[in-house]
């Protein structure tokens, strides 16, 4: 083992926090697997998580789960190692086994600060957070976006929103492969208010292949809109 500290990035950041929370993919810990746990166990500011689980999502490192948490009136959506998820970081531990990474206390091994749930300490030159960030209000423009990338009108999606309990909330509802990515995406794309080509284009591709939205996506779909006007 060298001297010298190995970066610790953002991605794999996120994927050995869930690692260390819920090891088997179960969603044990939902708390701590929303964006705002993750982005406080990690230490980053909640914006900058998005984009992250799109790529991971993409990657199929990563399913997305609704769940009931008690103290929580609406149901959490929950990010959840995959198979393939728990493969990575176990990939990951191996990698990181004997490196030594910068911490805001010292240089520390690494497995020491993942186990010890520490990784909101790992120095990044991401800006660092020790709460989660609010979230921005959700306006007349995001509704008008989120229509138009949904397929539907503003009046049919704010009833939607207005009448949420037409989604059954009663059951979990798992979202992976294209769905997962649509909603990913879906989530960046309303987070930052920037509709890049590469998300216009990858939105309409899977909107097409996908149909009408099955209730499960429609209920990600409602809870995700409903987290933004917090």
């Amino acid at each position: 083992m060298g001297d010298d500290s190995k970066p610790l990035p953002v991605l794999e950041r996120i994927m050995l926090h869930l690692g260390h929370v819920d090891p088997r993919g179960r969603g044990l810990k939902p708390v701590q697997q929303t964006q705002s746990g993750m982005a406080e166990g990690i230490g980053i500011q909640r914006k900058h998580v998005p984009r992250a689980v799109r790529k991971l999502v993409e990657r199929g490192f990563i399913k997305l789960v609704l769940q009931r948490v008690d103290g929580h009136r609406q149901r959490l959506r929950v990010h959840v190692l995959t198979p393939s998820g728990v493969e990575e970081v176990n990939r990951l531990r191996t990698k990181h086994a004997r490196n030594l990474i910068d911490t805001s206390t010292g240089r520390e091994l690494a497995l020491d600060v993942i186990d010890g749930g520490r990784l909101h300490l790992v120095q990044s030159g991401m800006p660092q957070s020790t709460k989660p960030d609010p979230t921005p209000d959700l306006d007349v423009n995001t509704i008008e976006r989120a229509a138009r990338l949904l397929g539907c009108s503003e009046d049919e999606l704010s009833i939607l929103l207005d009448e949420a309990h037409h989604v059954r909330m009663d059951e979990s509802a798992t979202l992976e492969g294209a769905e997962a990515v649509f909603l990913a995406c879906l989530h960046t794309a309303l987070n930052d208010a920037i509709i890049t080509e590469d998300e216009e284009a990858i939105l309409t591709r899977l909107k097409s292949e996908l149909g009408p939205l099955e209730e499960a996506l429609m209920s990600h779909v409602v809870t995700l809109l409903h987290d933004m006007m917090k």
